[in-house]
């Protein structure tokens, strides 16, 4: 029975609009070289940057600075903003049923 009642709420979340827009948008993310191109660049970035700052290497600080740019080039992009606005909506979503959820058992227990 519960599983049952776990496997509804989890169709209601998956098919729920908030849902489908951040899929919808998440897919044209993943079609767009140029973005996936900036966010792959800025992984490398941060990588070699930690991996400098591990060994006490203070050129981290220049590609500190670079990937500072690299991350405002890519927040300027409004299908990125949209991304991120998307995926807000959806995770408050998330955290108001996982919050129901305890408050639930809370008063049940």
């Amino acid at each position: 029975m519960i599983d049952n009642k776990m496997e509804e709420l989890f169709d209601t979340i998956l098919n729920s609009k908030e849902y489908e827009e951040y899929k919808k948008i998440g897919d044209i993310l993943k079609k767009d070289s140029s973005i996936n191109g900036l966010i792959n660049e800025i992984k490398s970035l941060q990588q070699e940057a930690t991996f400098l700052e591990y060994n006490n290497d203070p050129k981290y600080k220049e590609l500190d600075r670079i990937i500072d740019d690299k991350v405002k080039e890519l927040n300027s992009k409004p299908v990125y903003q949209e991304y991120l606005h998307k995926m807000e909506e959806f995770n408050d979503i998330i955290s108001s049923s996982s919050l129901m959820l305890e408050q639930y058992v809370n008063e049940k227990i």
